[in-house]
């Protein structure tokens, strides 16, 4: 009777081993894999909008991201856009870029985007960068 309760716990916790084992694992996936957050997004989480723009995908994800802030004296300013470093205009040129084509596109408030890239950045801007080998 011993032998057989023996039995029981050696395959008890062989197999209570390899669930320890396996979920350790996702948890060490899911620690490693980037996530978006509330100024960044990744590029799975763009994909999984199923959109064709980066525009579409941010209207849907974080359409804060689009309005105009308004400066002093009451003028709405758009976001501008960066793609890979260069200045590339306003929110509207967001529609011509593929989500396939991208790796992050992260929103940079006024007072970051200034420091960054200088003035004429009171509505933000939106930093687009596209992946490598393209």
């Amino acid at each position: 009777m011993f032998s057989s309760i023996r039995n029981v716990l050696v395959v008890c916790s062989v197999f209570a081993g390899t669930a320890c084992g396996s979920a350790s694992q996702s948890a060490e996936t899911e620690e490693t894999a980037p996530r978006s957050s509330r100024n960044e997004l990744v590029a799975a989480d763009i994909m999984a909008t199923n959109t064709g723009s980066v525009y579409d995908a941010i209207r849907r994800l974080r359409p804060a991201w689009l309005r105009a802030r308004t400066a002093v004296g009451g003028a709405a300013i758009p976001p501008v856009v960066y793609v890979d470093g260069v200045r590339s205009g306003d929110f509207s040129y967001l529609q011509s870029i593929g989500i396939e084509e991208v790796e992050r596109v992260r929103f940079v408030n006024a007072r970051d985007a200034t420091t960054r890239w200088g003035t004429g950045h009171a509505g933000g801007a939106i930093e687009v960068m596209r992946k490598t080998g393209r």
